[in-house]
Protein backbone atom coordinates (compact mmCIF):
# COMPACT_ATOMS: atom_id res chain seq x y z
CA UNK A 1 0.00 0.00 0.00
CA UNK A 2 1.11 3.49 -0.89
CA UNK A 3 1.65 5.91 1.88
CA UNK A 4 2.28 9.69 1.60
CA UNK A 5 5.65 10.61 2.27
CA UNK A 6 4.58 13.50 4.50
CA UNK A 7 3.55 10.95 7.10
CA UNK A 8 6.54 10.50 9.69
CA UNK A 9 7.30 7.08 11.26
CA UNK A 10 5.99 8.44 14.81
CA UNK A 11 2.98 9.93 13.25
CA UNK A 12 2.55 6.45 12.15
CA UNK A 13 3.55 4.59 15.23
CA UNK A 14 1.05 7.28 17.28
CA UNK A 15 -1.67 6.59 14.88
CA UNK A 16 -1.69 2.79 15.02
CA UNK A 17 -1.28 3.03 18.98
CA UNK A 18 -4.20 4.93 19.58
CA UNK A 19 -6.34 2.33 17.94
CA UNK A 20 -4.30 -0.36 19.85
CA UNK A 21 -2.01 -2.00 17.59
CA UNK A 22 1.48 -1.85 18.96
CA UNK A 23 4.43 -1.43 16.06
CA UNK A 24 7.66 -2.55 17.31
CA UNK A 25 9.50 1.39 17.19
CA UNK A 26 13.28 -0.35 16.43
CA UNK A 27 11.77 -1.14 12.51
CA UNK A 28 12.46 1.72 9.61
CA UNK A 29 9.66 4.01 7.92
CA UNK A 30 10.06 1.43 5.13
CA UNK A 31 9.85 -1.47 7.04
CA UNK A 32 6.43 -0.73 8.82
CA UNK A 33 5.03 0.34 5.17
CA UNK A 34 5.57 -2.58 4.55
CA UNK A 35 3.58 -4.61 6.57
CA UNK A 36 0.81 -2.12 6.91
CA UNK A 37 -1.45 -4.29 5.19
CA UNK A 38 -1.18 -6.60 8.77
CA UNK A 39 -1.27 -4.19 11.23
CA UNK A 40 -4.21 -2.74 9.58
CA UNK A 41 -6.12 -6.09 10.46
CA UNK A 42 -5.77 -5.50 14.27
CA UNK A 43 -6.73 -1.80 14.45
CA UNK A 44 -9.74 -0.95 15.91
CA UNK A 45 -12.14 1.97 14.26
CA UNK A 46 -13.26 4.63 15.95
CA UNK A 47 -13.16 8.56 15.95
CA UNK A 48 -12.07 9.84 13.03
CA UNK A 49 -11.11 6.47 11.13
CA UNK A 50 -14.47 4.53 11.05
CA UNK A 51 -13.50 1.84 8.81
CA UNK A 52 -10.47 0.26 6.70
CA UNK A 53 -11.24 2.83 3.81
CA UNK A 54 -10.68 5.76 5.48
CA UNK A 55 -7.41 4.47 7.07
CA UNK A 56 -6.39 4.25 3.69
CA UNK A 57 -7.04 7.03 2.58
CA UNK A 58 -6.11 8.86 5.30
CA UNK A 59 -2.32 7.66 4.94
CA UNK A 60 -2.96 7.64 0.85
CA UNK A 61 -3.49 12.03 1.41
CA UNK A 62 -0.74 14.11 3.28
CA UNK A 63 -0.27 14.64 6.58
CA UNK A 64 -2.71 17.25 8.12
CA UNK A 65 0.26 18.36 10.79
CA UNK A 66 1.45 21.41 9.98
CA UNK A 67 5.68 21.45 9.55
CA UNK A 68 7.28 24.74 8.18
CA UNK A 69 10.76 24.45 6.68
CA UNK A 70 13.35 26.20 9.45
CA UNK A 71 13.53 29.30 7.57
CA UNK A 72 9.80 29.47 7.49
CA UNK A 73 9.52 28.48 11.25
CA UNK A 74 12.49 31.45 11.53
CA UNK A 75 10.05 33.70 9.85
CA UNK A 76 6.88 32.88 11.51
CA UNK A 77 8.26 32.83 14.99
CA UNK A 78 9.49 36.64 14.43
CA UNK A 79 5.94 37.93 13.48
CA UNK A 80 4.14 36.25 15.95
CA UNK A 81 7.01 37.51 19.12
CA UNK A 82 6.41 41.31 16.76
CA UNK A 83 2.78 40.83 16.99
CA UNK A 84 3.20 39.65 20.76
CA UNK A 85 5.80 42.67 21.79
CA UNK A 86 3.03 45.48 20.11
CA UNK A 87 0.10 43.88 22.53
CA UNK A 88 2.20 44.09 25.45
CA UNK A 89 3.13 47.72 24.87
CA UNK A 90 -0.69 48.21 24.87
CA UNK A 91 -0.91 48.75 20.67
CA UNK A 92 1.49 51.51 20.47
CA UNK A 93 2.26 52.32 17.19
CA UNK A 94 5.97 53.77 17.72
CA UNK A 95 7.78 52.63 14.90
CA UNK A 96 9.66 50.19 16.94
CA UNK A 97 7.30 47.73 15.85
CA UNK A 98 4.76 48.56 13.91
CA UNK A 99 3.98 51.85 12.00
CA UNK A 100 0.03 51.63 11.23
CA UNK A 101 -2.87 49.15 11.50
CA UNK A 102 -2.48 47.26 8.27
CA UNK A 103 1.34 46.17 9.05
CA UNK A 104 0.34 43.78 12.25
CA UNK A 105 -3.30 42.62 10.39
CA UNK A 106 -0.62 41.84 7.33
CA UNK A 107 1.65 40.07 9.40
CA UNK A 108 -0.94 38.18 11.58
CA UNK A 109 -2.63 37.00 8.06
CA UNK A 110 0.63 35.71 6.94
CA UNK A 111 1.01 33.17 9.94
CA UNK A 112 -2.37 32.47 11.00
CA UNK A 113 -2.33 29.28 9.30
CA UNK A 114 0.17 27.59 10.98
CA UNK A 115 -1.80 27.82 14.06
CA UNK A 116 -0.60 24.23 15.88
CA UNK A 117 2.64 26.38 17.20
CA UNK A 118 1.11 28.05 20.28
CA UNK A 119 3.00 31.38 20.01
CA UNK A 120 1.05 32.12 16.30
CA UNK A 121 -2.58 30.77 18.67
CA UNK A 122 -1.53 33.51 21.04
CA UNK A 123 -0.70 36.41 18.24
CA UNK A 124 -3.94 35.66 17.26
CA UNK A 125 -5.39 35.74 20.38
CA UNK A 126 -3.70 39.05 21.16
CA UNK A 127 -4.33 40.52 17.95
CA UNK A 128 -8.22 39.87 18.02
CA UNK A 129 -8.21 41.75 21.44
CA UNK A 130 -6.65 45.24 20.04
CA UNK A 131 -8.66 47.62 19.42
CA UNK A 132 -7.15 47.72 15.78
CA UNK A 133 -8.22 44.48 14.73
CA UNK A 134 -9.83 44.45 11.36
CA UNK A 135 -11.31 40.84 11.11
CA UNK A 136 -11.21 38.37 13.67
CA UNK A 137 -8.67 35.96 12.94
CA UNK A 138 -8.38 32.35 13.78
CA UNK A 139 -5.69 30.24 13.69
CA UNK A 140 -6.05 26.90 12.04
CA UNK A 141 -5.07 23.71 14.34
CA UNK A 142 -4.70 20.18 13.07
CA UNK A 143 -7.27 17.69 14.57
CA UNK A 144 -4.50 15.96 16.49
CA UNK A 145 -3.44 19.23 18.02
CA UNK A 146 -7.05 20.10 18.90
CA UNK A 147 -7.48 17.15 20.48
CA UNK A 148 -4.61 17.67 22.65
CA UNK A 149 -5.59 21.10 23.33
CA UNK A 150 -9.10 19.94 23.72
CA UNK A 151 -8.33 17.37 26.75
CA UNK A 152 -5.82 19.42 28.14
CA UNK A 153 -8.87 22.29 28.64
CA UNK A 154 -11.07 18.90 29.93
CA UNK A 155 -8.26 17.95 32.48
CA UNK A 156 -7.78 22.37 33.64
CA UNK A 157 -11.69 21.74 34.53
CA UNK A 158 -11.86 18.78 36.69
CA UNK A 159 -10.87 20.61 39.91
CA UNK A 160 -11.21 18.90 43.25
CA UNK A 161 -13.17 20.58 45.81
CA UNK A 162 -12.43 20.40 49.25
CA UNK A 163 -13.37 21.87 52.74
CA UNK A 164 -10.44 22.29 55.74
CA UNK A 165 -11.99 23.25 58.73
CA UNK A 166 -10.04 24.19 61.82
CA UNK A 167 -11.48 24.40 65.21
CA UNK A 168 -10.22 27.08 67.30
CA UNK A 169 -9.45 26.55 70.84
CA UNK A 170 -10.63 28.73 73.96
CA UNK A 171 -6.44 29.09 74.34
CA UNK A 172 -5.96 29.43 70.54
CA UNK A 173 -8.98 31.02 69.08
CA UNK A 174 -9.41 31.51 64.62
CA UNK A 175 -10.17 35.28 64.53
CA UNK A 176 -11.30 36.41 60.79
CA UNK A 177 -11.01 40.46 60.36
CA UNK A 178 -12.40 42.30 57.42
CA UNK A 179 -10.63 45.77 56.93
Amino acid sequence: MLVDKSHSKKDILLLFRKHGVVIDEDLTKTKIVDKINKYMKNFNYFGRIQNKTELKEYLRNPSPKQRPTTAQKTELMFKAKKIIKWAKNDYIFDGATYMDSDEPYNDIMSIYMWGDSPSIRRACKLYNQSRYCINNVNPIISPEVQDELNNDKFIRRQVLCSLKIKRGTDENPIIVRFD
